[in-house]
């Protein structure tokens, strides 16, 4: 199998960062780190640049790899405001820059979401295709930015909400990418809010595969985004590891608790996944 097999990094302290270099050393099999774009532990304009300093001495130490999930509170990338639209394509760059510092490969995003009073209200054609124009406008002026940085941009399908997103589904996921057709903008797939959807899951991978640059994998009940270990969950993940659409690509386990990562990477050693 080719997984390429990554954590994201959910401390809270500038400090915990150096349990990277324990985890590594127990589980070499570990390619990649994604860092989580929040406050306060990596976040343009709140965390200090010493901090990003100390974070790339860390990784000076090691052989892995980054990605960056830039942040998905306070913005929103379906805005129908042109002027936040603006900030928010301002905001990103920062992330990109970033990517840049830290030879980070891509930036993952969110597509935002449509409040109910106007997705449902009796102007929603109109809105819908305001937040629709406005989301692919920041994808294409962020993809041309990513490429002028080496860094790839991609877009992730959301989980269920109490507003309407854009990005849930293979249709309307692959139909974003192709319509922008954009060779620096690809998918990230998340497992587990497809599984949320009730969605098939070795469909949508089959579906979004052309334009895959990053999965993330997790866990759930099937009620909420619970971020699971792999083996703690009702999704069965021994089958979804072993599809050929996933061999080769980032697979990021997207695991809030570092218990529950450690017990998911004996896991994976015990079932044969990293060999």
């Amino acid at each position: 199998m080719g997984l390429q097999l990554g954590a994201t990094v959910f401390f809270q302290r500038p400090e915990e960062f150096e349990m990277v270099l324990k985890v590594l050393q127990k589980y070499p099999f570990v390619q990649y780190i994604e860092f989580r774009g929040e406050a306060p532990f990596f976040f343009p304009g709140w965390t200090p640049r010493s901090d990003f300093q100390f974070y790339r001495r860390i990784l000076s130490k090691t052989p892995l790899k980054t990605t960056i999930h830039t942040t998905m509170y306070d913005i929103n990338l379906a805005t129908l405001n042109p002027r936040l639209k603006d900030a928010n394509i301002k905001s990103y760059k920062e992330y990109i820059d970033l990517a840049a510092y830290f030879d980070s490969e891509i930036i993952v995003l969110h597509d935002g979401e449509v409040y109910l009073e106007f997705a449902r209200g009796p102007r929603k054609d109109e809105f819908l295709e305001v937040a629709q124009r406005h989301l692919m406008e920041t994808l294409v002026e962020l993809a041309d930015y990513g490429r002028e940085k080496g860094v790839k941009v991609a877009l992730e399908n959301a989980p269920p909400q109490k507003h309407v997103s854009l990005v849930w589904n293979p249709e309307n996921h692959t139909t974003i990418l192709k319509t922008i057709n954009h060779p620096n903008l690809g998918a990230l797939f998340d497992i587990a809010h497809a599984f949320l959807h009730g969605l098939d899951i070795p469909q949508y991978l089959e579906a979004i595969h052309p334009f895959l640059l990053e999965i993330h994998a997790h866990n759930n009940m099937g009620e909420k985004d619970d971020h699971l270990g792999l083996p703690n969950g009702k999704i069965d993940y021994l089958p979804i590891l072993k599809h050929p659409a996933v061999e080769n690509i980032p697979l990021i386990m997207e695991i809030r608790s570092y218990d529950e990562i450690i017990h998911t990477l004996e896991w994976l050693r015990a079932n044969g996944f990293t060999d």
